[in-house]
């Protein structure tokens, strides 16, 4: 009996050690449950955010070959009912998704589930404000602890509102009062602003003249090509700045000032400002009163602006965003929406300190008069961004808008006349070039001009040392061949929308001797141009200066600087060698969008 009691008492110990053990399974996996690291349910959870994400692009597919199929007619409202009335094969979320007017919607029990859709398809949604419809600020996959969104009120006094709620009010922007959407990136002390530009299509009554005129615009649906109100896009075009590579666009985030960096006040040795050199080992930071980042060649600019999402950027690491140098269809996507009835031609931003020992380029700032020429620091007729006329130097003729874009620093942007020009491996991204050519991997980060027939055939001059064509003998002769050069590659230019070239002016000019016979040099109209006569420069919209489609210059700036008054603008181009000077700076664009 005694024996059989001790029995007894072991069964019971067992029998509570292994109750113990099994309560503290049962708790660890309610804790992990709770903790979002249950790895059963986050694989669900992540085949579900993946099917969604391939769901929504192969419904905006649907639309777009629709589109195409009714030369540009298609209704997207038309779309209703089951996933897989529009996705072939995918049956399995038909009880829990739906379309409704072409748009994905959630109709399920599931409150993480119905979040991931809210997540992908809400935040590129569009939004209706002021009557008017579009593309809400895409605040997707930005990281909350980097970004905040801005507010500005009638005092131009700035306030900040988390992304979370942000995404929900539309009380920041309104884009039918040229009021544009603006955030702010902060990561370690590099701090960047940017402005949205909402996808959209455009319409110019007259292109290829000098003579400027509103640009039609309509705004677009998520990342198709339908227009947010239903209305027909036939005769418009689609902007290609919302297309990067194989991915579509709801809008593009871009600098709001000319690019600075975390050492803005490096001088050298003759005391020269230029706000950080040629270097990739500093950070970009976008922000206003401060001198532009200048003196560094086009293919560090691009490392720097690309550097924007690493571990020290203003973004900070982050998935499926993309920084980089602007492009020039992004350029001419900033352009062409502030030309439209949803923005305003900008004053020219004249902050030139050009005296001995000194040259100093701030941004953000306008001059007593739109076409202010350049103003030494101090003088008081510079006006700051924030003042009553300082906001004028805006794309807005207000404080959302994007400055810089007239005067200020000549700003490279990525593009290139693809002819192999010497220049382009010298100083674009050495891994982004091969025979100094873009590789094809890498065109998205740019726009690629091809040059004229003649240059194609290798006849023309690449860089020091060349001689065929250019080898003519007199002036006359070399300018004849140097406009002809210049002609047929401006003439390719029409082949490119959106960019501000062919469809905003009706000419180029060649760079060549004077007829004189002197060594001087100049951007000259015609062949027969003499010295006494001086330059004689192709204008575009606006008046802005279209000097481009010299075969010796393959790479291009946009916006003229401080000092030339009417000659600068939104429309203004020159060509150029790539290379670092005192008075080039740039800008970056960020991208937001799945598997970028």
């Amino acid at each position: 009996m005694k024996a059989k009691g001790n029995v007894k008492r072991g069964i019971s110990l067992i029998t509570l050690v292994i109750t113990i053990i099994v309560v503290i399974i049962l708790a660890a996996a309610v804790i992990l449950t709770l903790n979002n690291n249950n790895p059963v349910e986050n694989a669900k959870e992540a085949t579900f955010r993946s099917d969604v994400a391939s769901i929504n692009e192969q419904l905006n597919l649907y639309a777009l070959n629709e589109l195409a199929k009714n030369d540009g007619t298609f209704d997207i409202t038309g779309m209703n009912g089951k996933v897989s009335d529009y996705v072939p094969g995918v049956t399995q979320y038909d009880s829990e998704l739906k379309v409704e007017q072409g748009k994905l919607v959630y109709t399920g029990s599931d409150t993480k589930r119905s979040q991931i859709v809210e997540e992908i398809i809400g935040k590129t949604s569009t939004v209706e404000v002021g009557g008017l419809k579009y593309n809400k600020p895409n605040l997707s996959y930005l990281p909350s602890a980097t970004t905040k969104v801005v507010k500005w009120d009638a005092s131009n006094v700035e306030t900040e509102m988390e992304i979370t709620a942000a995404d929900k009010d539309s009380s920041w922007y309104d884009y039918a009062q040229k009021k544009w959407a603006n955030i702010y990136t902060n990561n370690n002390g590099n701090k960047a602003y940017w402005v949205w530009i909402p996808r959209y299509a455009y319409k110019i009554d007259n292109p290829h003249t000098t003579t400027a005129e509103k640009i039609n615009i309509k705004f677009l649906s998520g990342t198709s090509n339908v227009a947010s109100d239903g209305s027909s896009i036939e005769g418009y075009t689609i902007h290609p700045a919302f297309t990067f590579g194989d991915t579509q666009l709801s809008g593009i985030w871009v600098a709001k000032y000319e690019a600075s960096s975390s050492d803005s006040n490096k001088v050298d040795s003759s005391g020269a400002n230029f706000g950080g050199g040629n270097t990739t080992a500093l950070q970009v930071r976008v922000l206003p009163d401060v001198y532009s980042w200048r003196n560094i060649h086009t293919g560090n600019m691009q490392t720097v602006s690309m550097n924007m999402t690493s571990s020290n950027g203003s973004v900070g690491t982050s998935t499926n965003i993309d920084t980089h140098q602007m492009k020039n269809i992004e350029w001419g996507a900033v352009a062409y929406l502030c030309q439209s009835q949803y923005g305003q031609e900008p004053w020219n931003n004249p902050y030139g300190d050009w005296t001995a020992g000194s040259y100093k380029l701030k941004t953000g700032y306008a001059g007593a008069s739109k076409d202010s020429g350049g103003l030494v620091e101090g003088n008081a007729n510079l006006a700051k961004y924030n003042t009553t006329k300082g906001v004028k130097a805006s794309t807005t003729g207000n404080i959302t808008g994007v400055y810089d874009m007239s005067g200020g620093a000549y700003e490279y942007v990525a593009s290139v006349l693809n002819n192999g020009n010497t220049y382009i491996g010298t100083y674009m991204k050495a891994e982004h070039v091969q025979s100094n050519k873009v590789k094809t991997e890498y065109v998205k980060y740019y726009d690629v001009y091809e040059p004229g027939d003649e240059e194609k055939e290798g006849g023309a001059y690449y860089g020091q040392g060349g001689v065929n064509l250019w080898n003519s003998g007199n002036a006359e002769s070399q300018n004849i061949i140097r406009k002809r050069l210049a002609a047929a590659t401006y003439a390719n230019f029409a082949s490119k929308k959106g960019d501000a070239l062919w469809e905003t002016s009706n000419g180029n000019s060649y760079y060549g001797k004077y007829t004189s016979g002197t060594e001087d040099w100049a951007w000259l109209q015609d062949t027969s141009r003499d010295s006494a006569s001086g330059s004689q420069y192709t204008r575009g919209w606006n008046a802005d200066y279209m000097l481009v489609g010299y075969a010796s210059l393959p790479c291009l700036l946009r916006g003229s600087h401080f000092g030339v008054g009417s000659y600068a603008g939104v429309f203004a181009a020159t060509s150029t060698y790539g290379g670092s000077d005192v008075s080039f700076g740039f800008r970056p664009v960020l991208a937001v969008g799945l598997a970028l």
